[in-house]
Formats: C-alpha cells, sequence, structure tokens
C-alpha cells in the first residue's frame, strides 16, 4: 500500500510539472512580456538577500546541532545543500536531505537530524505567523474583509504553532511515535531557544525582502504587507508533499491564489506566478553552484 502511495504521488508530481510546463508554453508571450521588461538591479538586489537567508539559516543550524559537533562554514553549506534539493526535489523529498547530510558527513544520526528539520519548519511556520500578524495590521490591496479576516486569525494559528506544540508537550511526543513512526528524544523539539528564534527573525526578514526585491523586478508595486500575505498562503502550500520537481504547482498555486485575491485576474496572476517561478530557480542554480563550490567531497558525492 505504501509503495502505491509513493508510486501515486511521484505520477502526480511529474503531471504537475507537465502541467505547468505547457502553461508556461501556452501564456509564453505574456511571459516574455513581462521579462522583457524585468529590472534586473531588483533581480540582483534579490539575490543578495536570498545569499543572507541561508547565512542566518547556517547559524541557526549551528545552534541546533551544538556548537562543538559543527563549525559554522559546515553548517552554512548543509543549509544551501539543503535549500536547494528541498526545492528541486518533489513531494517533499528534499527536506530528509538534512537529515541525511549530518549522517553521511559523520556529524549526527538520522533520527537527530530529523528532529531537527522538524523544528526548523516549526521556527519557520511560527516566525511566518508572527510577521504576518503585525503585517494584517496594514493590510493588502483589494483584499475583502472577510479574507483580511481571515488572514489575521490564520497568522495567530501560524504564530502559536510552535507553542502550541510545547504545551501539548509529551502528547506531542506520543502523536510523533504513533503516526510517524519514529522514536527518537524530541525534547529538543519543545524546547524553547531566544538565539534559535532570533535567527529565524533574521532568516525570515531576508525572505520578505528577496520576495520583495524580485516582485518589485516583475514590474508590481507591492508592499512588505502584501508579500507577507502572499508568503501567508504559499509557504503553507510549499509543505504539503504534492509539488512537482523544483516546487512546480506549489508555487503557482500560492501566487495565483494570493494574487487573485488581490484583484488579479487568473490569466495576469499565472504569468506572475511563472515569471517569479523562473527567478526564483535562477536564485537556486546559483546557490547550488555555490553549494558546490563551498562543499567537501562527501558532500559532493551525497
Amino acid at each position: 500500500m505504501a509503495k502505491n502511495y509513493g508510486r501515486q504521488l511521484r505520477v502526480f508530481s511529474i503531471l504537475l510539472a507537465v502541467l505547468m510546463v505547457a502553461f508556461l508554453a501556452y501564456n509564453w508571450i505574456d511571459i516574455c512580456q513581462i521579462f522583457s521588461n524585468i529590472n534586473l538591479v531588483w533581480v540582483a538586489v534579490g539575490f543578495v538577500c536570498h545569499s543572507f537567508n541561508y547565512i542566518f539559516r547556517g547559524i541557526r543550524l549551528k545552534i541546533l546541532a551544538g556548537s562543538k559537533k559543527i563549525s559554522f562554514f559546515e553548517s552554512f553549506n548543509y543549509s544551501l545543500f539543503h535549500g536547494v534539493l528541498s526545492y528541486l526535489m518533489p513531494m517533499q523529498t528534499g527536506d530528509l536531505s538534512l537529515p541525511v547530510l549530518l549522517k553521511t558527513t559523520g556529524k549526527m544520526d538520522f533520527k537527530k537530524g530529523v528532529v531537527i528539520i522538524a523544528k526548523l519548519r516549526l521556527l519557520d511556520l511560527s516566525m511566518l505567523g508572527w510577521l504576518s500578524f503585525f503585517a494584517s495590521f496594514f493590510g493588502a490591496r483589494m483584499i475583502s474583509p472577510m479574507i483580511h479576516v481571515i488572514w489575521f486569525f490564520s497568522s495567530i494559528i501560524l504564530a502559536v504553532s510552535f507553542f502550541i506544540f510545547q504545551w501539548l508537550g509529551k502528547r506531542t511526543h506520543y502523536l510523533i511515535v504513533r503516526f510517524l513512526k519514529i522514536t527518537a528524544d524530541f525534547s529538543e523539539l519543545l524546547r524553547f531557544d531566544r538565539l534559535e528564534f532570533m535567527m529565524t527573525f533574521c532568516i525570515w526578514v531576508s525572505i520578505c525582502l528577496s520576495q520583495y526585491c524580485m516582485i518589485r523586478s516583475l514590474g508590481l508595486d507591492f508592499g512588505i504587507s502584501e508579500v507577507l500575505f502572499l508568503l501567508t498562503i504559499q509557504f503553507p502550500l510549499q509543505l504539503l508533499p504534492l509539488q512537482g520537481f523544483a516546487n512546480s504547482g506549489n508555487h503557482e498555486g500560492g501566487w495565483v491564489a494570493a494574487l487573485m485575491l488581490m484583484g488579479f485576474n487568473v490569466d495576469n496572476a499565472l504569468d506572475y506566478a511563472l515569471a517569479s517561478h523562473s527567478v526564483l530557480i535562477v536564485y537556486v542554480a546559483l546557490l547550488g553552484l555555490l553549494a558546490i563550490m563551498t562543499g567537501n567531497r562527501k558532500l559532493f558525492f551525497f
């Protein structure tokens, strides 16, 4: 049954990628029009902000893994590889690259790595919620009052998600062992650390600035609140195991949904979604090149 489910997910992933390529071909003229007016300065500044995101991720990983177990250079390189693989590989299989990397290089066992990736995702969701909560007070253009209320309360839910896990305590441990069949020490997952939250804040500020620059490069006059509204919809979708290669499907779905709620028609929303995805793929490719250049031999063969 598990094999059939995995096969179905792989087929779905391939279909999503094919569908996105078909949309790209169908809307090629409109997308070319967007790219003909792209601002390369904004693209370059966006990549710099995107790179800072991984510097902060490296610091956070070093804190989580233990300062004596891993150097900053190693944790930065692991974060690069993990970021590239989690973006390119389908069905969230890329997320497993971090615990496998840590095990392959002898830094920690696989179970400990799984606990770390789970905490990273919880921290990301919680911080996105906090930033979106404050952004919701400024609002996003053309969204209805009902959508604004939904955004406000969904931001609160995301913000407190980490603390809900903490509050559940032993129940959380039981549910993970019972349903995910993973037996490990999850005390780290339930521990609050101010420095980890500070680094997560820096990560998401970098992500927001990168997204803002990328959006401005496409000619969209969005503010930070609109960027956070888009991320609030898009990022949770990226955690679902129903994505195609290079995040195809999830990225476009999040962008189209957010832009339509902000008053765009479906064709324009899809054009901008595909154009933004193209820019992000360039960012990921450059980060992948940097990861290979700075990685050691074990990471290269990994």
